[in-house]
């Protein structure tokens, strides 16, 4: 099954690194991942791909009350740049079926 890519939604929260992002991700910027995948740093999308997969599932993760429904946040992996992101899926759950 081809991943359905719309529906989710990627926002940059917070950065707590001292460097710049080498992709320029800033504070606020939010990000449509089926347009704009092309323009997210590819070490954020190795982990943010994981929680993507898991919220189509329909994985519950922890989350405080600031966080929505069927949203998770991540660290980038980036030890020098620290951003934090949030990824929102609001799309149906993905019913697998297997064989």
């Amino acid at each position: 099954m081809q991943a359905n890519n719309e529906n989710i939604r990627i926002t940059v929260l917070e950065k707590r690194g001292k460097r710049g992002c080498d992709y320029c991700h800033r504070v606020g910027d939010v990000y449509d991942y089926a347009e704009d995948a092309g323009r997210l740093c590819p070490w954020m999308l190795t982990v943010a791909n994981m929680y993507i997969s898991k919220l189509r599932d329909g994985h519950k993760f922890s989350r405080g009350p600031e966080i929505p429904e069927g949203a998770v946040t991540f660290c980038c992996p980036d030890p020098r740049v620290m951003n934090i992101f949030q990824i929102e899926y609001t799309g149906e759950i993905e019913d697998k079926v297997h064989d």
